[in-house]
């Protein structure tokens, strides 16, 4: 089984590891498209959209329900990453950072919460707590890098 209190403090952790990464930064430089082809605030939206849906998958285990999303195709993938980043591209940086919060948060109530059973990685399909974790901490690297190297 996989421990609770170690799952919150890694989400907890990834979670000022993004708040640091985008520290500071104005409105206008989170809007900049600057990293591909996304922006801060398109990384921070998509890192919300994720943990909403973790946080539903969990409460969707935790009642004995299967995943609802199994592992994506590339194409899957690109389309739902594509959708809802673009959904949410017109929102300000404060409350896509606030959104984000919140839905990591959720998360980290359904940790606290669930049964026991409902922590194993492998009841998950694209959506797993770790993965979740392990992706906050790319994409705050990814604003860190970029960060670093336009001087910012």
């Amino acid at each position: 089984m996989t421990d609770r209190a170690q799952l919150r403090s890694e989400l907890e952790a990834a979670g000022k590891r993004v708040s640091a990464a985008i520290s500071g930064l104005s409105d206008g430089q989170a809007s900049a498209v600057a990293i591909g082809d996304w922006s801060v605030k398109d990384h921070l939206s998509h890192m919300c959209h994720w943990h909403e849906f973790r946080a539903t998958e969990i409460m969707r285990i935790s009642r004995g329900g299967q995943t609802a999303y199994p592992p994506f195709s590339d194409e899957q993938l690109a389309a739902v990453n594509r959708t809802f980043t673009d959904l949410r591209r017109g929102l300000p940086l404060s409350q896509v950072a606030e959104d984000l919060k919140f839905a990591r948060a959720m998360v980290i109530e359904g940790v606290a919460n669930c049964p026991e059973e409902a922590l194993e990685e492998s009841r998950y399909g694209e959506c797993g707590i770790q993965a979740g974790i392990e992706h906050d901490d790319e994409h705050a690297e990814t604003i860190e890098a970029w960060r670093k190297r336009e001087g910012i």
